[in-house]
């Protein structure tokens, strides 16, 4: 492919993505408030107060909205669409009853106008001129002709290897005690002259890889850059890597530490890192702060990128741009990056489109320290052309309870690690309160029979479902005392718990087809079923013989197939009670 073409294509996605994502926000803006509230897509706000010159903290209203920790909201009096009091505010941290909001600029007479209460809806920041720069940039620099245009567009000789470099790293992981293909995977990285992909499937162990990848580099003077599409991915891959004694830093907002351990230095500028060695240290950040004065003025000798599968090409070259090497980890085979428009590029993910390209510098680790044999078999299968095993301590392991349930015996057992269970319920859509019911009786029962709750996560697809099963856990006294993690599936990938139940909710199967190439899509499939540790319950419809039959949509219709295979896998249970 011609470096103009991938260079045109790249400035087309950024546009199409700019065009779909004012028109998805506008969509909602022009919504009543009253249907907004309802649907979920405005939160009401009771009362406001400053805590601090950039931070608000809001008293919620009675209404559940679909905002989260990290979104990006506006506040108004009703009507988004003819005046904003407050822009681009983002949710740091969600409490019971109250947000804790981080404002650019929130002025007296902006909060008087709020005081007596106001809604929030979902905002957005325009991110075009941070796109524009680093291609303006990658056209004409050296590295972006030299480089990154001709890696992206399959021109750029990829395989060569420094063989000391190789044989140095290969030493080293193997005295750390690592499993073959992490020895190779680290040694590939250290030694290559451009790139190399790592796929790490559910529970390898992706960041001692990456950790190890670092510290060797460090000592060999290099200047690395740990990023990702999330400060939250970054962060955790710096507390593992601290723990390597390196010397290293959070490049960021003030707002951007969320998880970060205490030990790790925070600066809001590159700049203000007092102890920065010359040359030999790590540095986490955004690939935007490499477009603003945060980290401009910097250059890199590697780029390592963490949840790689879901940072866009786009957003990728931003951080390219600053290195000549570029180390990939990532799982293709999990959640993709998120697209609104109908992209002009054949793949969305930096990570699906170099490690399709390069087969010769990618490595998949293949040993989960998750998943018992039983719940790796079936993904191993369909998703990782049987490579995936299991290993280490869980590898052996069944699921155990102290005492023997009252109900849901056969749901419990330790005989049955993957569970079947039809949703109950006729024709339900985005919520099943009798599935909600069922779910947390079986919960309960798990807890009186010993399972720790901090070891029961649930997932399920429609925040409305998720809505109702919180109301009934509330009620049965489980989830304000009991720290049971539910969400959904995008907000459950990089969890584990001993147990997961997979609530589908959806029955209907006009609604099914509807939705099909959400509710049936392979990544997400593979995600939720890939959490658990001993085991898996999944409730969720049965499909007819005819169901999506004029499908034409060979991706969609072999991730309806899997379905049909993945539950026939299961232990099923008809009635479960």
């Amino acid at each position: 492919m011609p470096l103009k073409t991938i260079l045109n294509d790249l400035r087309q996605f950024v546009e199409d993505e700019q065009k779909a994502n004012y028109e998805q926000l506008f969509e909602v803006w022009e919504k009543p408030i009253r249907h907004k509230l309802k649907s979920g897509e405005s939160q009401h706000i009771k009362t406001i107060k400053r805590t601090d010159k950039n931070y608000l903290t809001l008293t919620l209203g009675d209404n559940e909205s679909r905002l989260r920790e990290g979104d990006m909201i506006c506040l108004h009096l009703s009507d988004p669409m003819e005046k904003r009091h407050i822009n681009q505010a983002t949710i740091e941290a969600e409490y019971e009853n109250e947000w804790l909001v981080r404002v650019h600029i929130a002025n007296n007479e902006s909060l008087e106008a709020l005081a007596n209460g106001c809604y929030a809806d979902p905002d957005t920041m325009d991110l075009k001129a941070f796109y524009d720069k680093a291609l303006d940039e990658v056209a004409v620099s050296r590295i972006g002709r030299e480089v990154v245009l001709p890696l992206l567009a399959d021109q750029l000789q990829t395989g060569f290897i420094f063989e000391d470099n190789y044989d140095d790293a290969a030493d080293r992981a193997e005295a750390a005690g690592l499993n073959e293909q992490k020895i190779y995977a680290i040694s590939k990285s250290f030694a290559a002259k451009y790139l190399d992909c790592i796929q790490n499937p559910p529970g390898t162990g992706k960041t001692k890889v990456i950790s190890l990848i670092a510290k060797l580099l460090v000592e060999e003077g290099h200047r690395v850059l740990i990023t990702s599409h999330t400060h939250m991915a970054i962060n955790n891959t710096l507390n593992k890597i601290a723990g390597e004694q390196v010397p290293l830093v959070k490049v960021g907002a003030r707002g951007c530490t969320k998880g970060l351990d205490n030990v790790i230095p925070h600066v809001e500028y590159g700049s203000y890192w007092k102890d920065q060695p010359e040359s030999g240290y790590v540095i986490g950040a955004t690939p935007f702060a490499t477009c603003s004065a945060r980290l401009e003025n910097y250059q890199f000798n590697t780029v390592i990128f963490d949840e790689a599968s879901q940072v866009t090409l786009p957003l990728a070259v931003m951080a390219m741009r600053k290195a000549k090497r570029f180390v990939f980890v990532g799982d293709h085979k999990q959640l993709p990056p998120v697209v609104l428009s109908a992209s002009v590029l054949s793949d969305y993910s930096i990570f699906s489109r170099l490690i399709s390209g390069n087969q010769d510098v990618s490595v998949m680790l293949n040993q989960t320290y998750r998943m018992c044999r039983s719940l790796s078999h079936w993904p191993s299968e369909h998703y990782y052309q049987g490579e995936l095993v299991s290993a280490g301590l869980n590898a052996d392991r069944c699921f155990s309870l102290l005492n023997t349930p009252g109900k849901y015996v056969d749901v419990l057992s330790e005989a049955h690690p993957f569970v079947f269970i039809q949703s109950p319920g006729l024709n339900t859509k985005y919520i099943n309160r009798a599935e909600a019911q069922l779910v947390v009786d079986i919960i309960e029962n798990a807890i009186s029979s010993g399972l720790d709750a901090a070891e029961i996560g649930v997932v399920t697809p429609f925040r409305s479902h998720a809505k109702a099963l919180k109301t009934r856990l509330i009620n049965r006294g489980l989830f304000s005392s009991a720290p049971i993690v539910m969400d959904t599936v995008e907000r459950m990938q990089g969890q584990e718990r001993e147990m997961i139940i997979i609530s589908l909710c959806a029955s209907d199967p006009q609604y099914l087809e509807a939705i099909a190439g959400f509710f049936f899509q392979a990544e997400r499939l593979n995600v939720a079923i890939t959490r658990p540790k001993t085991k898996l319950i999944l409730i969720g419809p049965v499909l007819s013989e005819n169901f999506a039959n004029h499908c034409d949509d060979a991706v969609l219709q072999k991730s309806i197939d899997d379905y049909r295979s993945l539950i026939s896998s299961a232990y099923q249970i008809q009635r479960a009670d």
